[in-house]
């Protein structure tokens, strides 16, 4: 019989199952560590802040890039 592994979505935990019904069954029965939520939490807004940071840089280059072909142009002067 062919097995699959599936994960817990809680804690990530990994379950061998090979259908549907075996699988909730073990979800039933499965008690999940208890996840620190302020780890969580921090991961989060850790994450959000590099997302932003990512955004920002991408903008910016975008913005410098647009400039400079102004300049090229004649468009702008640079001063």
């Amino acid at each position: 019989m062919q097995t699959q592994t599936r994960n817990c979505n809680v804690c990530g935990m990994k379950f061998e199952v090979t259908c549907f019904s075996e699988l909730q069954e073990k979800l039933k029965k499965h008690k999940c560590v208890k996840v620190n939520k302020r780890a969580k939490r921090t991961a989060e807004v850790q994450q959000a802040q590099t997302n932003q940071f990512v955004q920002d840089v991408a903008t910016d280059r975008i913005h410098q890039h647009r400039f400079d072909k102004l300049v090229k142009r004649g468009v702008l002067v640079r001063g």
